[in-house]
């Protein structure tokens, strides 16, 4: 499967009045009163698997943010755009390894005095791939 190009969030992982972990659709949770808008924000971002080997998570740079900041923040590299109008907030490196598609979740540390595998893999099943508290379907 090639994985590169814009990925959308599908659905999120979240927990029901029972405490327990339940997969539910972008759409539900955007029609949902009790929603934080920032969480709201936070499904409209998109996800591209880069030819370079990164993950870049990406937003709409947001309306109230004046054209000459975002300007500095091009020139000093503080901010990357992608297009017109999307923001890149993260990047993550991306590999292959045995066969599994693999990121580096920049978690470091021990637990229990072993070292922390800092590359988590992505699953995929049915053309969606599932990372971090997401199910991401290409658009």
């Amino acid at each position: 499967m090639d994985i590169t190009g814009i990925w959308k969030i599908k659905e999120a992982l979240r927990f029901n009045d029972n405490y327990e972990r339940e997969w539910v659709s972008v759409e539900s949770i955007l029609a949902d009163e009790n929603t934080d808008p920032s969480d709201k924000r936070m499904l409209g971002s998109k996800v591209l698997f880069d030819v370079d080997g990164f993950i870049k998570m990406m937003m709409p740079v947001p309306e109230d943010i004046p054209q000459e900041e975002i300007d500095e923040a091009l020139a000093s590299g503080e901010l990357e755009l992608y297009g017109d109008n999307m923001m890149v907030y993260e990047k993550y490196p991306y590999k292959t390894e045995d066969g599994k598609l693999m990121f580096r979740t920049n978690v470091r540390g021990e637990i229990l005095g072993e070292e922390i595998d800092p590359w988590a893999e992505i699953k995929e099943a049915d053309g969606i791939l599932e990372f971090f508290a997401y199910h991401l379907e290409k658009e």
